[in-house]
């Protein structure tokens, strides 16, 4: 498939409605290791289909017969969805526990959130020290510039400031998220697991 049918794909597949663990029906759950704006509803079959096709979605929830529960699936963004024919990871997206099951889980102990919380401090800073390094350098030089301009000049300049800062305080969100998807992705990271217990 050409780079441009996939990007096609990919957005209108990240443009489906977001849902919420009340559209799980049925006890079911949203995966704990999933991101939640990754989780979307769609009521097209034949786009689910083609999305499923390309493995760029994987389906948590079907509506069967008449039922009415919305059509719930897991978009992955690097198009490594489970296979169609795969066991479902998430048995159709994960029932609730049983009375018993929060013993056989675990809830995390205090090393492990502290840890975890280390852990996010460290990469957190490794991410902003990547994404921030060139607009970090945008902001000096311009601000470097000012004393030397004046006129149309000067306010071109300071507008071009304005703005990147403006950028750079956008970059906060984008970092978390960066943050989460790499210590998600640590498998050898036991404490990731509990990543679901905390707030972006």
């Amino acid at each position: 498939m050409a780079e441009s049918d996939r990007k096609r794909l990919l957005e209108r597949a990240l443009a489906l409605r977001e849902a919420t663990p009340a559209d799980f029906f049925g006890g079911r759950t949203p995966p704990a290791d999933a991101d939640p704006a990754l989780l979307k509803i769609i009521d097209d079959t034949a786009l689910r289909t083609k999305l499923q096709d390309v493995r760029l979605i994987e389906g948590l929830q079907s509506p069967k017969g008449p039922q009415k529960i919305a059509s719930i699936v897991r978009v992955y963004p690097d198009f490594d969805a489970p296979a169609r024919n795969a066991p479902a990871r998430a048995a159709n997206a994960r029932r609730s526990p049983s009375p018993a099951a929060p013993q056989q889980r675990g809830l995390p102990t205090v090393e492990d959130m502290e840890r975890l919380t280390a852990r996010i401090r460290d990469v957190e800073a490794q991410v902003a020290s990547e994404m921030s390094a060139q607009i970090d350098g945008r902001v000096e030089r311009l601000k470097r510039s000012l004393p030397e301009l004046d006129g149309a000049e000067l306010e071109s300049a300071a507008r071009e400031l304005t703005a990147a800062l403006e950028e750079k305080r956008a970059l906060a969100s984008h970092i978390r998220y960066e943050t989460f998807k790499r210590i998600e992705r640590d498998s050898d990271f036991a404490p990731r697991t509990f990543l679901r217990l905390l707030a972006r």
